[in-house]
């Protein structure tokens, strides 16, 4: 490693000698003392390499046996200088550029705010930039925490801030304080499923079934009180005059409260073949990696599935350079997933059973939350397709009364 890094350093020349004394040539060179490198004869003469500082010690022995020396190529930083120190304007365009990346990826070019529903962006803005975060500022001279704490004191329906740096970006994130629903003063209780009512308790508005009574989605059950009538009073203005609102506020009306819990019943039914051919893994897995330019992608290795039948996933993998700042060629890994075919013949146990684990996962996505399960009941239907056609009943108690939508 330590040589071929001083071998770049000092600069190497590849050159090819021809002539009718190269033998001569050689003792030659070798009697000024050049250190040659990789000697190798061939047809057209002899190849070999010398360090660049040793290349004009060939003029003497060259004249004197007639050689011809034709430089073949050049390796090594002294090429490298020379030829950048040619392309000096790109030279300084590259480190102006390079120095005020520099310097604007030190700043702060964009604030954004992220969580809020409620609360203003404006004013959360506004308030950042009276504590010093805003444009065109130094980020590393910002404390964010003290100013995610002091907008948190300030905004009072602020459950939560914090503020980070991506790269030249700030992002407040807010979270909000959630304050408790308070149902709307206006509606009536109706029933959410279709069920038997079996127990009612009013504590405001009035009834509208009993129990004992089935009744469907969405009926009624309670409804709200109706508003207070206002007295009539004579009217002392002319009939000619404009009408003029009354200043006396309108008593509110009074939702409907109260509970009606009764019986409510979901079914569900699935089937099961008792001779089934589908396509599952088989558990093998070949993987090929690749990269990708943009929206084309190159496969280095395994090209194509080496199953006949697979499934693909596709993972990728890029890097991130500096800060965010990406890498543009990304690594992309396949997996390919063989398939084949299964032939599963099952017994009229089997297919029942799995029936009925399909059907009551299929029942108890339907119940609602909290209800209370009192009796399940499986039935076998009748069916003449080759597969066995299980039912599942499920007896629930619940509250049925829900508030209508507005």
């Amino acid at each position: 490693m330590f040589d071929r890094f001083r071998a770049f350093w000092q600069g190497r020349v590849f050159f090819l000698a021809r002539g009718d004394q190269l033998p001569r040539f050689l003792n030659s060179v070798l009697q000024e003392g050049v250190i040659l490198y990789h000697t190798q004869k061939s047809e057209r003469g002899m190849r070999a390499q010398l360090k660049l500082d040793d290349f004009r010690r060939l003029r003497r022995a060259a004249r004197l046996t007639h050689t011809r020396v034709h430089i073949v190529a050049k390796y090594g930083w002294p090429f490298v200088a020379a030829r950048w120190w040619r392309r000096k304007g790109l030279i300084a365009g590259i480190v102006v550029i390079a120095a005020g990346l520099t310097i604007l990826s030190q700043l702060v070019l964009l604030i954004s705010v992220d969580g809020n529903r409620n609360i203003q962006t404006s004013e959360i803005l506004t308030r950042a930039e009276k504590l010093g975060l805003k444009t065109w500022t130094y980020s590393k001279g910002l404390d964010l925490n003290l100013i995610a704490k002091t907008l948190q004191e300030e905004l009072p329906d602020a459950a939560w801030i914090g503020v980070e740096r991506n790269g030249t970006e700030i992002i407040i994130n807010v979270s909000e304080k959630k304050r408790p629903s308070i149902p709307k003063e206006a509606g009536n209780l109706v029933a959410s499923h279709a069920g038997l009512v079996k127990e009612i308790m009013v504590i405001q508005g009035i009834p509208q079934v009993h129990e004992g009574e089935t009744v469907r989605a969405g009926q009624v059950l309670i409804t709200k009180t109706p508003n207070p009538t206002l007295p009539n009073k004579p009217s002392t203005a002319s009939p000619k005059a404009n009408p003029v609102k009354s200043s006396v506020p309108t008593p509110p009306t009074s939702a409907a409260k109260g509970f009606v819990r009764g019986r409510v019943w979901y079914s569900a039914e699935q089937q099961t073949p008792l001779i089934e051919d589908k396509v599952e893994e088989s558990g093998r897995v070949a993987e090929g990696w690749g990269i990708k330019f943009g929206s084309r992608a190159i496969m280095v290795t395994m090209q194509n599935s080496p199953f006949e039948q697979a499934d693909q996933e596709v993972l990728s993998h890029s890097f991130q350079l500096w800060r965010n700042w990406r890498f543009p060629v990304e690594v992309i890994q396949v997996k390919y997933k063989e398939l084949h075919k299964v032939h599963i013949q099952r017994s009229v146990a089997e297919a029942r059973q799995l029936a009925e684990e399909s059907a009551r996962i299929d029942v108890m996505k339907k119940i609602s939350p909290g209800a209370q399960i009192v009796e399940e009941t499986v039935k076998v239907l009748p069916n003449n397709s080759g597969a066995e056609k299980v039912r599942v009943e499920v007896e629930t108690y619940e509250d049925l009364a829900v508030y209508a939508n507005p």
